[in-house]
């Protein structure tokens, strides 16, 4: 069975929608794939905080000692029984599960336009051009494109109860491309390139409001005390006490940051730390360092973190390298170094409407190198 068609009963499973030869089919692939269903649901990713840690841990052995133990001449029998395990996860696991699904970098740097993952595992485009157009509905929201924005509105009067499970959608946002959206909550997020966000297309009345970033994105937060708001960005896991800050989460960094404009954040390493988490005020940055695993806080000027929104590059004093990895995201390139030195050098710069070429341009007169671009792809070369 093709990995992509697995994955798709799996979120139907998680979904409570699939059919019965669908049910034979998965129960086939998780007897000789056991970890990789493990993965695929990731109840360790999303479950802490939201059932306790014992619990989880019973629920997920249930689940899976039914896939071990139903034999295909009694599974019609048994197949409600595991789908009322399926149950207790629907809400708990989507978001994970559709995380992982969609979060392939190499096709997220490929691809060219701006998708969306609906509830029903379904991937559709979303096309800038078009200034109107309806992305989903159901009896509780509606999602409508204006442009290059999706704004999901809860319909009046329809309340969301937290006995019902919730629906995600995720939003990819490819390489030399930006995007927006609003939640249901009224919360505008804007996404960078090379980013993706999972969300519930409607947050419960009551309770948390959670989302998960992969990449970089500008948070502008709708305040509700009685429903606190939350963005898992990996191994970063940060409560939003305040309105507007900055996440960058991108996988080939060396840092995850989340840097605060306004309002006031708790950032901590995951939801199972037991350390004390950072609080960061407007104009402090928290820090996590993949390779040395600690987390930092400074002040910093929020400037050069955020101007990417309104389609500005802004390096201040940054090495080449670390630039390089913007210009990549920024212009859907890729950029080689033949040169280690020059990757070492920092630079100081402003750019909007500049090629890259323009802007190669404009860092060989502080030191001087060559370049060569070819289709999608440069090589930094030493000067000849």
């Amino acid at each position: 069975m093709k990995n992509k068609n697995i994955k798709i009963i799996i979120h139907k499973f998680l979904s409570n929608s699939t059919t019965t030869e669908e049910i034979e089919l998965l129960t086939k692939w998780v007897k000789k794939n056991e970890s990789s269903f493990q993965e695929e649901v990731q109840l360790h990713h999303l479950v802490s905080g939201v059932l306790e840690k014992e619990k989880a841990e019973r629920l997920k052995k249930d689940l899976l000692n039914n896939f071990e133990q139903l034999d295909i001449r009694q599974r019609r029998s048994r197949i409600f029984n595991v789908l009322k395990y399926a149950a207790v996860f629907m809400g708990i696991v989507t978001l994970g599960f559709l995380y992982y699904l969609e979060n392939d970098t190499t096709r997220q740097t490929l691809q060219n336009q701006v998708t969306i993952t609906l509830g029903d595992g379904s991937t559709k485009e979303i096309l800038e051009a078009k200034t109107s157009e309806l992305v989903s509905s159901s009896g509780t929201y509606v999602a409508e494109q204006e442009g290059s924005k999706i704004i999901y509105k809860k319909k009046s009067g329809k309340t969301l109860k937290n006995s019902r499970p919730l629906v995600y959608n995720t939003l990819e946002v490819p390489y030399g491309k930006k995007f927006q959206i609003v939640l249901s909550d009224g919360t505008e997020v804007y996404l960078n390139s090379g980013s993706s966000l999972t969300y519930p297309v409607a947050f419960y009345d009551e309770g948390p409001r959670n989302v998960v970033l992969r990449g970089e994105a500008y948070f502008t937060v709708k305040s509700d005390s009685l429903r606190p708001f939350s963005v898992d960005a990996g191994l970063l896991d940060t409560r939003v006490l305040g309105t507007e800050f900055n996440i960058s989460n991108y996988p080939n960094d060396e840092y995850s940051k989340v840097v605060l404009v306004e309002g006031s954040l708790s950032v901590n390493k995951d939801k199972n730390s037991d350390e004390e988490a950072i609080v960061l005020r407007p104009d402090q940055m928290a820090s996590y360092s993949f390779s040395d695993k600690e987390l930092a806080k400074t002040n910093v000027d929020v400037s050069s973190h955020i101007a990417w929104k309104d389609g500005i590059l802004l390096f201040k004093n940054e090495d080449f390298y670390r630039i390089t990895k913007k210009l990549e995201r920024h212009y859907n390139i890729k950029i080689d170094f033949n040169d280690v030195e020059v990757g070492k050098e920092r630079y100081t710069g402003r750019f909007k409407t500049e090629t890259i070429q323009e802007i190669l341009q404009a860092f060989q007169r502080i030191k001087d190198f060559d370049f060569a671009i070819k289709d999608k792809e440069v090589i930094i070369n030493p000067k000849r």
